[in-house]
């Protein structure tokens, strides 16, 4: 064997193998981030609604719910989610929650669904007419 390769491919496969392995653990750690920012969202966004939609619910079960309903995320230590009722049944009752975790955050305004209210206002509406 006449010929003798040198340690030169051995250095430069070690640094693109470093190369690679560092960007799957970065797509990783993204995926993971980018699953407990939408996990997160869609909780406090489905406890937002069933708070508006259910007059029995109180907010701290929402909260409660909400906390529940996401689990325990990856990139993070947990969740912090507040849900609460405003307003009065003549203005219009709202549902603000907010919830946030690591650099996560998020704040949502719902009306409260109220069709006995509307239908009073749309008969004073006809009465007027």
């Amino acid at each position: 064997m006449k010929g003798s390769l040198r340690g030169s491919y051995t250095i430069e496969a070690s640094f693109v193998m470093a190369l690679v392995l560092w960007a799957l653990l970065f797509s990783v750690q993204s995926a993971y981030r980018l699953r407990d920012e939408v996990v997160g969202a869609m909780a406090l966004t489905e406890s937002a609604e069933r708070l508006s939609h259910n007059e029995t619910e109180l907010p701290s079960e929402a909260s409660l719910w909400a906390s529940n309903r996401a689990g325990t995320p990856f990139s993070w230590k947990q969740y912090e989610f507040q849900v609460r009722l405003s307003g009065n049944s003549i203005t219009g009752k709202k549902v603000k929650a907010a919830g946030k975790g690591g650099q996560w955050s998020l704040e949502l305004e719902r009306e409260v669904f109220d069709p006995e209210n509307f239908l009073r206002m749309l008969t004073l509406v006809h009465q007027e007419e």
